[in-house]
């Protein structure tokens, strides 16, 4: 990663690493990262960047900071954000419900509210593989290194849920 004034002087330059990591991993031709774009559209992009960039791996968390740390929409927007978001990565195969009792929490939420509540996802191998070149290039670490990372660390929060539950 390049020193904190160069970042300063130019905010196109972590914009435009962000994107090619996210859009163009393959040769670019005039239809480059149209394919990217539909196994990983911008609302999910968004949505798996943040879980696992702030390694957090909790629907409540994700929408926490999208509306406590980011500010970005009001309360209702940032749980259909989330809400949106991460059943898009779930049926993409990104993510999946950390346990059966996460899984029946989804099932058996108020589809009359927006949010997901406080329910745990983990990373696929899938989702690692997806999003590992965009954690990579911003964490500064290895490719592959970053994707058994990303999968270790969904599972050991998943664990701390599981655990909390039970309490």
């Amino acid at each position: 990663m390049l020193p904190q004034e160069q970042l300063t002087d130019d905010l196109s330059l972590p914009f435009m690493r962000t994107m090619m990591s996210l859009y163009f991993t393959n040769e670019v031709t005039p239809y480059a990262g149209q394919d990217e774009a539909k196994t990983l559209p911008p609302m999910e992009a968004l949505v798996l960047g943040m879980m696992c960039l702030t390694q957090t791996y909790n629907s409540q968390h994700v929408n926490n900071l999208l509306y406590r740390k980011y500010r970005m929409f009001s309360s209702r927007e940032c749980g259909i954000f989330a809400e949106v978001g991460i059943l898009g990565l779930v049926a993409r195969g990104y993510l999946r419900p950390a346990s059966k009792k996460a899984e029946q929490a989804i099932c058996e939420r108020n589809e009359r509210v927006w949010g997901l509540g406080n329910v745990p996802f983990v990373v696929t191998a899938k989702g690692a593989r997806r999003i590992g070149y965009l954690v990579a290039n911003l964490r500064g670490g290895l490719y592959k290194d970053v994707v058994k990372e990303l999968q270790a660390e969904s599972r050991a929060a998943a664990k701390g849920w599981r655990a909390d539950v039970r309490a």
